[in-house]
């Protein structure tokens, strides 16, 4: 460039001058020749990998496969940012790793470009969804060939391509025949500015995620697919799932929500009504319970807006107010059910003045209330309110002042001094003072001198004494403080076992805990057996969980965080249940459940699948309405069912599709008796195509089936699926169900698609904020990559930090990953053919290769890439390097930064890319630890280490034990009586005393 730009001058004096020019531009451009150009070099490689199709999968029996899959990106408009390669990068590098070990790797890519983004992206910005999925797919496919994936484009999908989503309606058609699919009226979320409807992933804060307005819940016709006939198959199979990461495991059990219980049923009366008059005729309401052991601890009902009880409340004019009921089912009609069931939202509700509802237990009477925190379709849309054992009941009886009936009490067995066989066991009434310093936030407890126990206060109640006296009595003796102020003291009290040491017997007893304030430090003389006995000190909870003498501890802590009532939601002993009482609560449930002729049931969170979108960009869902023959199937040979190809795509504002709107494609004739028929305008929701794609990557170009028997048993189950935590709950789960159908129908091999999954951590940008528009703290790659390279790119996305960690983008991040490649780069310069290898760097290299194999397959890529650095910088000080070495260091970088190892490579004559080239292997005989620590002992008592060689003898062993510190502390020469040497474990010296 130098030489090009002194060229273009004509206004040198004297040729002479010009010459001296030229060689200087000559010998600055030789120099940069040597330098590393990685435009020059990925541009190169991309383009030879492409024309060469070196990634492209055979379908292989002969050889193991391993099929490794990205969750496929949304194709938007605003192409990728950084954060969208942290996934993509690492899964690259484990599919070039697994190549070079041997194996057949499938890694594809497609787009799941159908949804309300794609349309909505499209509106904005007048034109077709179909040409904005086209241009941001034509970006995305760009920007990801230059990272230098090594994806098999010719395996390509697209949801959108009728191709593919002929086979989407062909499954869900089996669906339907199944009966899996069915019509419904269900609520959806209605954005009545945008004038569509909304999935719940649409929405922040209950608002439309686009316009920012409030949501209302406007019930439509949908398509449901009954997803909870596979429950039970989802959260049975979890368990099957070993390489899951075990929170999102957790997530879908919750998510399921599977609970077994009691319906019992409730009558509702009403309060005009005399008692012993006669009920026939009475409404009954079922409610289901998980807990029919506290049923006798029910003081209210709750009813769901929805249910359908309040119609016949009205019509029976039982309820006097029902002007505010039918206006706060208004109100909770309008709230969707993440802002009704969030746990951060104040409880509200309404009673219903002028009923009762009866408990089957004790014929008590208790309040009805609506309240939008219960669910029509959970359970049966009614609950027994049980506050003293319940949360959520707890907080709404806080908040509307109903009563608090403790039935349950909890009892605990120490585990440290659990009671022992053939000892006395005596019962007493006891009580736990818990003193708590209102200026330090500690409490009082008593370090015991005689036993190794830290204790609360604790003391008996005497005969006519009560538990406060009894409290400050115990807190005044033994500490001598007695200036307390009442705070609080449990409402129940805990049965807790144990041995008493210092009383040799066992022990039941009854704690009640006191909690008081200390209003000043001022004290009593102690007596002195109180002050042989133990001392007192100020310790956080924290502190003392783990090692306290206490069995109750757990209860106690729950019971000292809540400012008002606690709720005891575990099991333990019936109290005030009638001949129930003194009954173990596992064993009272389905005793109870029997006296009031509850029946068993189990019941979940989930809901069946609201499969419908009153969308244009979706799949059309293959099914035709005749008035004779009610909703028929599109017959198989019919399909695909395309999208009309329309200008005019814009929300009818009534709720319907902007395909009802569409007379030439709704119209059509029945398939089952020829008569007219009208196609069904909802379309299918985004998770649709998501459901199955990675059945369709094995075999993309199959005109015949959605997927070949023989290729599919072959790749499946996908081995590796990387994505964001975020889809835990919703493509997890619908891609497992669809997966299982096709189980079931003999479609598929294997009952689960998805062997491994891991999930990569969010990238924030350089202020710590997640990346948005919002905050303008989006970067690209395409900055990246040609400022620095894709190479290092690659190498700083994964060396930042763990793969699942979230983290932080460093614009100088990349520069350092730079500087390190280029390093590699000066290495080529000390290879020498002939050169004896150095034994040092021969060791450290087979570490290497030991490290680094073993990090890439635990995704653990940011230390591989810090081995290979410190590699790297050992080699550098070199004087020469082998050519064996060298091949190493590049092999071990290829899958990581595949451009420049394959350009180093051919520089060193190779003809077969380096990524088919074999993985190296480590010798184990070099990689084992020179040095161990030995455990040193006095008399059997652990004294200390020390680090000596591998295998010493036990003579040697002994000199080098006589040269530390230990032995000159713990140790005397003339009284060593024998050494008992296990050897690289432990030295004990045994002394003669």
């Amino acid at each position: 460039r130098t030489f090009r730009t002194f060229r273009t001058f004509r206004t040198f004096r004297t040729f002479r001058t010009f010459k001296r020019i030229r060689e200087i531009a000559r010998r600055i451009e030789r120099f940069y020749m040597k330098k590393y150009n990685h435009r020059k070099i990925e541009k190169k490689w991309q383009k030879k990998w492409q024309e060469s199709g070196i990634y492209k999968v055979k379908d292989n029996a002969k050889k193991k496969k391993k099929y490794i899959l990205d969750m496929f990106p949304y194709p938007s408009g605003d192409g990728i940012h950084i954060g969208h390669p942290r996934g993509y990068i690492p899964t690259d590098a484990y599919s070039r790793y697994l190549r070079m070990k041997g194996f057949n790797v499938l890694h594809p890519m497609g787009w799941d470009a159908f949804g309300l983004p794609a349309e909505g992206y499209a509106l904005k910005n007048k034109i077709h969804p179909e040409k904005a999925v086209k241009e941001n797919v034509a970006r995305y496919k760009n920007q990801l060939s230059k990272i230098g994936l090594s994806f098999d484009w010719e395996r390509e999908i697209n949801t959108t391509d009728p191709d593919y989503y002929r086979w989407t309606q062909w499954i869900f058609l089996q669906m339907f025949k199944k009966g899996l699919a069915y019509q419904s009226f269900e609520p959806i979320n209605w954005c009545p500015c945008c004038k569509t409807g909304l999935a719940n992933e649409d929405l922040e804060d209950g608002l439309c995620e686009r316009c920012d307005s409030e949501v209302e819940q406007k019930p439509m016709r949908q398509w449901v697919l009954r997803i909870t006939d596979y429950a039970d198959k989802l959260l049975k199979d979890l368990d099957s799932l070993s390489g899951w990461p075990e929170s999102v495991k957790e997530s879908q059990r919750n998510w399921i929500g599977k609970s077994e219980g009691a319906e019992i049923t409730f009558t509702v009366v009403p309060k005009k009504r005399r008692e012993g008059d006669n009920l026939e005729g009475d409404l009954s309401v079922p409610v289901f319970t998980t807990r029919p052991d506290t049923l006798f601890g029910a003081t209210y009902l709750v009813l769901a807006p929805e249910h359908s009880l309040l119609d016949e409340l009205d019509k029976r004019g039982y309820v006097s107010n029902m002007n505010d009921v039918i206006e706060y089912v208004k109100k909770a009609n309008k709230k969707t059910e993440l802002q009704r069931t969030s746990t951060d939202k104040e409880k509200t509700g309404v009673e219903l003045k002028g009923v009762w509802a009866i408990n089957p237990s004790n014929g008590e009477r208790i309040p009805v209330w609506i309240a939008d925190y219960v669910m029509v379709h959970y359970g049966t849309g009614a609950i027994m309110a049980v506050p003293a054992h319940d949360e959520r009941d707890l907080e709404f009886a806080d908040k509307m002042g109903l009563p608090v009936k403790y039935v349950v009490y909890p009892k605990r067995v120490d585990k440290i001094n659990p009671p022992r066989k053939g000892k006395k066991t005596f019962a007493r009434r006891t009580i736990h003072a818990l003193v708590s310093d209102p200026k330090t936030g500690k409490i009082l407890f008593l370090k015991w001198k005689k036993f190794d126990w830290t204790t609360f206060i604790v003391g008996g109640i005497g005969k006519d004494e009560d538990p406060v006296e009894a409290a400050k009595r115990e807190v005044e003796e033994e500490t001598g403080y007695f200036d307390l102020k009442l705070k609080k003291m449990t409402p129940f009290y805990v049965e807790a076992q144990y041995y008493a040491e210092h009383k040799d017997e066992n022990r039941i007893a009854y704690t009640v805990a006191v909690h008081f304030e200390l209003k000043s430090r001022k004290q009593k003389d102690v007596l002195l057996k109180e002050k042989k006995k133990h001392d007192f000190e100020w310790l956080s909870l924290d502190d003392v969980v783990g090692k306290m003498t206490c069995a109750e501890l757990d209860v106690w802590i729950e019971w000292l965080k809540k400012d008002g009532n606690f709720a005891y939601t575990g099991d333990g002993v019936l109290i005030d249940s009638g001949e129930f009482s003194g009954m173990e609560s596992g064993k009272a449930k389905d005793v109870i459940r029997k006296k009031v002729r509850g029946k068993k049931r189990k019941t979940y969170k989930l809901k069946d699948w609201v499969f419908s979108r009153q969308r244009y960009w979706g799949e059309p869902i293959p099914l035709i309405h005749c008035q004779m023959c009610g909703v028929v199937p599109v017959p198989e040979k019919d399909l695909p069912v395309k999208l009309p190809k329309v200008k005019s795509y814009e929300p009818t504002g009534t709720g319907e599709s902007p395909l009802a709107n569409i007379t030439s494609w709704t119209k059509t004739k029945c398939p089952k008796c020829g008569g007219e028929g009208r196609r069904e305008t909802n379309t299918m929701p985004q998770w649709a195509g998501s459901c199955w794609y990675y059945l369709r990557f094995i075999d993309p170009k199959n005109k015949k089936s959605f997927v070949f028997k023989k290729k599919e048993k072959y790749f499946m189950p996908v081995d590796m699926y990387v994505g964001g935590v975020e889809h835990a709950t919703r493509h997890l789960i619908y891609a497992r169900f669809w997966h299982k159908f096709l189980f079931d129908e003999g479609l598929v091999s294997d009952r689960e698609p998805f062997k491994v999954l891991k999930n990569q951590g969010l990238v924030a940008g350089p202020d710590g904020r997640k990346m948005s528009k919002r905050w303008g703290n989006i970067i690209s790659p395409d900055d990246v990559i040609d400022s620095v390279g894709a190479d290092a790119l690659r190498i700083y996305s994964m060396f930042i930090g763990p793969f699942e960690n979230e983290v932080s983008w460093n614009p100088n991040g990349p520069i350092g990953a730079h500087r390190f490649l280029e390093r590699v780069w000066k290495l080529s310069e000390k290879v020498v053919p002939n050169i004896k290898p150095d034994r040092a760097l021969t060791t450290l290299m087979h570490k290497t290769i030991k490290k680094v194999s073993e990090d890439i397959s635990s995704f653990s890529f940011n230390t591989a890439v810090s081995s290979l650095m410190i590699l790297t910088n050992t080699m550098i000080k070199q004087d020469a390097l082998s050519m064996h070495d060298f091949k190493r260091l590049l092999l071990l970088l290829a899958p990581l930064a595949p451009h420049i190892t394959e350009e180093l490579w051919s520089k060193l004559g190779f003809k077969l890319s380096i990524h088919k080239a074999k993985w190296p292997l480590y010798d184990f005989r070099k990689v084992i630890e020179d040095k161990v620590f030995l455990a040193v002992q006095v008399n059997g008592k652990t004294r200390g280490k020390i680090e000596v060689a591998k295998d010493l003898s036990e003579e040697e062993a002994v000199l080098e034990l006589k040269k530390t510190t230990i032995f000159s502390r713990f140790c005397v020469e003339g009284q060593i009586k024998r050494v008992v040497y296990v050897p690289n474990k432990i030295i004990n010296v045994v002394l003669s005393i």
